[in-house]
């Protein structure tokens, strides 16, 4: 473990920024590396079928538990609510909203300290799996079918996400 510094009793945006990405980095690393065990022992069908599935229940979870604090707070479930009961930091990532041709709001990450590191280790194939936690997280969540329109792990400048919620 690290010495930490306690007689300071805050720290900046741009501190904890980079903890919030040190943080991820690091997680990206054990993905990196247990996608490269499943993968070397089950072969690569097989190790990116369960990986898949580890994805899939990870992400089933974080939509369940967004659900949850959303309805506690009192507010339907919509795709725009959904952040406000999201477990993700709120640092770390870049991006913002654009408006697309067709005039709808869609969130874009231009930086992911997850797709950096599987950049850098060659996995990018292995991270990509990864990236279907968000389709399992909005189905939890509400039913709201989630598409990545672009994937900087697929070679584009940015995430570009398109949502849509279920019919009523």
């Amino acid at each position: 473990m690290t010495e930490k510094d306690n007689s300071r009793q805050t720290v900046t945006l741009e501190e904890a920024e980079e903890q919030v990405i040190r943080t991820a980095r690091r997680l990206a690393l054990f993905y990196h590396y247990a996608a490269e065990v499943l993968v070397e022992e089950l072969g690569p069908e097989k190790g990116r079928e369960v990986l898949g599935e580890i994805v899939s229940r990870y992400g089933t979870d974080s939509g369940i538990v967004s659900r949850a604090k959303v309805l506690a707070l009192g507010l339907p479930l919509t795709a725009d609510n959904f952040k406000k009961g999201s477990d993700l930091p709120a640092w770390g990532w870049k991006g913002g909203v654009i408006t697309g041709k067709d005039g709808v709001q869609r969130d874009m990450i231009t930086y992911c300290p997850l797709a950096e590191v599987w950049k850098e280790k060659g996995s990018g194939k292995l991270g990509r799996i990864y990236c279907s936690v968000d389709q399992a997280k909005y189905s939890a969540y509400n039913g709201t079918e989630c598409r990545h329109l672009k994937n900087i792990l697929d070679g584009d400048h940015c995430c570009l996400f398109d949502l849509r919620e279920p019919a009523k």
